[in-house]
């Protein structure tokens, strides 16, 4: 069963075996971070995306270790 509106930490699993997780909820966006099997699961996903260069709110923010449970 789905949560009626997204929620920071809600996690969802693709078919495709990549893991979705809810950030931020904020204004009615939502910032989501994914997680790929495998580099080529990834490249896939984007090759037809445009590159639009380096988010500097991301970039700023700790390393994945921060957020291990």
């Amino acid at each position: 069963m789905q949560p009626d509106e997204p929620r920071k930490a809600d996690h969802f699993r693709h078919g495709e075996g990549t893991d979705e997780i809810v950030f931020v909820v904020e204004e009615g966006r939502v910032l989501a971070v994914r997680e790929y099997e495998s580099v080529e699961d990834f490249e896939r996903a984007v090759e037809d995306a445009e590159f639009v260069g380096t988010h500097e709110g991301v970039a700023d923010l700790p390393g994945v270790d921060a957020f291990r449970e």
